[in-house]
């Protein structure tokens, strides 16, 4: 019986090759790019179903990694966005789901003048608007404890309206105020009420009927949000008359 012969195909030698590629990498500023120059070696792994095309593999798959990685960074960072290309690409990688194996690769990455000049803008741009949001910040904690430091005091509130709003106090105004904040005075802590209620006197002495008027509504509010709504009542009687008289 004659025995069988021995198969003895094996696998052919595998391929290797280079990469020598120069092409545009993208920044992460629209319309402004790198030039990506790609050099190094590749080799075929064996495989029963190998690659008909094992060095444009090859440099797909650099290539791509190196794009992502430049899409991150701004013209003027062209070392930082080449040393993270080559501390990828600088080992033995192996294609995912292909039989090639890239050997070892080196980027090298420019950007032209224009491109250098606008990422300076860029930069320059984002600095600026980083700093007026932080004067924005700024504004607006400062409005908060303004409004928290005016809502812990009705004294505090008057007075800041007093001081914003000058031209709306004038002789005619609230000529009980000093008997107002007199009686106040006696419910507020180290006795803070009776100075101001003088100085508040002294300064509304001639205000406006309308002006008037306005006060006593803001004092009945800011009173009731307090929670007295019976002393809001009261304020709110002490409207004067349309004639200029005070309510029998």
């Amino acid at each position: 019986m004659r025995r069988p012969s021995r198969n003895r195909s094996r696998w052919p030698p595998p391929r290797s090759g280079s990469l020598d590629v120069t092409c545009p990498a993208p920044s992460c500023l629209p319309g402004h790019a790198f030039t990506l120059t790609l050099t190094g070696t590749w080799e075929e792994l064996p495989s029963p179903h190998p690659h008909h095309s094992p060095g444009a593999a090859a440099t797909d798959h650099a290539l791509t990694l190196a794009r992502d990685i430049t899409s991150g960074y701004i013209t003027t960072e062209s070392e930082p966005a080449a040393a993270r290309i080559n501390t990828l690409l600088g080992r033995p990688v192996e294609l995912p789901h292909l039989p090639v194996r890239i050997v070892w690769a080196t980027a090298h990455l420019t950007a032209g003048p224009e491109a250098q000049r606008a990422a300076v803008d860029q930069e320059r741009r984002a600095h600026e608007q980083q700093q007026r949001r932080a004067e924005h910040d700024r504004r607006l904690d400062q409005a908060h404890v303004l409004r928290d430091t005016l809502m812990s005091d009705p004294s505090l509130a008057l007075a800041y309206w007093f001081a914003a709003a000058p031209h709306t106090i004038d002789k005619n105004t609230l000529t009980r105020l000093e008997e107002l904040f007199s009686t106040a005075a006696a419910y507020a802590p180290n006795g803070t009420w009776a100075p101001l209620a003088r100085l508040l006197h002294t300064f509304t002495g001639q205000l406006s009927d309308d002006a008037k008027r306005h006060l006593l509504d803001t004092l009945a509010a800011l009173t009731d949000r307090y929670g007295q709504a019976d002393i809001a009542s009261a304020i709110r009687a002490l409207h004067i008359t349309p004639n200029g008289s005070d309510p029998p």
